[in-house]
């Protein structure tokens, strides 16, 4: 009688705990290879990221991991915001907008007389506010097995849910040759 007693209380707790560990499998899957949250720190996407200037308030954005380690390029336009690691430091994880893909030239920031060519399997990222931004403009292109997520809309601050966020720049487009060919603001 006793045994029983004690098994009958036993078996809800191994239920629970058999749950817990099943949702918590499921949660960190979710996280490491479908969507997360990241804060955005720092001034270098502003004004689409953190408007605030006081940084009062940051933006938190949902990130599609679908993208990670150059795993599935195809989803990454130009214009497209993404995380990745540092290229010069691998411990620091950067946010940025992709300026350009594969084959296209880049007439990096600085430099009216000279382009760029993104070489195959790597792309030109910049931060928005360029004189806040270490980018491509200073460490080239990077490898797209460095991007860890792809921003798919802000989450927080609540007034900023569902702010457009993707899409290039127009003072940017004329720096691009999508292909080597015509400049992106000639062919959108």
């Amino acid at each position: 009688m006793a045994a029983s007693g004690a098994r009958s209380r036993l078996f809800p707790t191994l239920r629970l705990a058999a749950g817990a560990v099943g949702a918590l499998s499921v949660f960190v899957f979710t996280t490491d290879n479908l969507m997360s949250l990241q804060m955005v720190t720092g001034r270098s996407m502003q004004p689409a990221l953190n408007p605030d200037s006081n940084m009062l308030w940051r933006d938190v954005l949902l990130m599609d991991k679908r993208v990670r380690d150059g795993l599935d390029e195809a989803r990454l336009r130009r214009g497209d915001i993404v995380t990745l690691k540092s290229p010069a430091n691998p411990d620091l994880l950067l946010i940025k907008r992709i300026i350009a893909l594969p084959h296209d030239c880049v007439v990096p920031t600085g430099s009216p007389d000279s382009y760029v060519r993104v070489p195959r399997g790597q792309c030109w990222v910049e931060g928005d506010e360029s004189f806040h931004s270490g980018d491509s403009n200073s460490f080239g292109p990077v490898p797209l097995a460095l991007v860890t997520g792809r921003a798919l809309t802000p989450v927080w601050p609540p007034w900023r849910i569902g702010a457009r966020i993707s899409g290039m720049p127009e003072w940017k487009k004329s720096r691009v040759y999508e292909n080597g060919r015509s400049t992106l603001a000639e062919s959108k």
